[in-house]
């Protein structure tokens, strides 16, 4: 499995571009934004996208959608059924906020295809389960590979579910603060605690270190 980030937009949210090594398949994790830098990225290593995986429908993740789908018809798109709505309408997916200051309005297309729990999505031997963490929105997800080659720890690609040292917010629309707490608490720190968390924004960490370390989650916050 190979794994190239970009960092997107201006809130620099990480798009993750997964692509294996037996073909030139690849799975895009949050097209948020720059779609002509995942474009350029794409096909300078002659990479053919199959699906763009979002994490949940906020604007700063699906920016790139329709300029994507325009240059590669035959991507599909796929989120959790809760956040479809989110997608074609910026009032919901809450771009309209951005444009107050300047930013643009984002009108993704209708996903192709609605996910939900255990669903299984990949691409050439990279296979992911979907993890509903309900909370920063209500499809949120997280997309969990367990079964690595060579021993390598799992992956888990968490959105704005899960920070290294943070938690995604809780004060937008659609957004439960308990409920994010008790989502990572009992389905993401149930996990092998090697593994390798790949966030919606900043660096890297791993279960265990959040497990331990971070401040957001905790008894106090859940019963707070």
């Amino acid at each position: 499995m190979l794994i190239h980030k970009l960092n997107v937009g201006p809130l620099q949210v990480c798009c993750y571009i997964i692509a294996g090594k037996a073909s030139s398949d690849a799975l895009i994790i949050d097209s948020g934004a720059d779609a002509e830098d995942i474009i350029a990225f794409i096909k300078n290593r002659h990479l053919t996208p199959r699906s763009i995986v979002l994490t949940h429908g906020h604007g700063d993740h699906i920016g790139a959608n329709a300029d994507l789908k325009k240059i590669f018809p035959a991507i599909q798109i796929f989120v959790h059924e809760k956040d479809q709505d989110m997608l074609p309408y910026p009032a919901k997916n809450l771009s309209i906020l951005s444009a107050f200051y300047g930013g643009p309005t984002v009108r993704s297309p209708f996903a192709d295809k609605l996910l939900k729990d255990g669903d299984i999505v990949g691409v050439d031997g990279c296979v992911f389960e979907v993890i509903h963490i309900p909370g920063h929105t209500p499809g949120g997800i997280c997309l969990y590979s367990k079964n690595r080659e060579d021993g390598k720890p799992p992956l888990l690609f968490s959105g704005d579910s899960l920070f290294k040292g943070g938690i995604g917010r809780t004060d937008f629309p659609g957004c439960n603060h308990k409920t994010l707490i008790q989502s990572i608490r009992e389905r993401l720190f149930m996990l092998d605690e090697r593994t390798i968390v790949y966030p919606g924004h900043g660096p890297s960490t791993t279960i265990g270190e959040e497990k331990n370390y971070n401040p957001f989650v905790s008894e106090v916050t859940i019963n707070g």
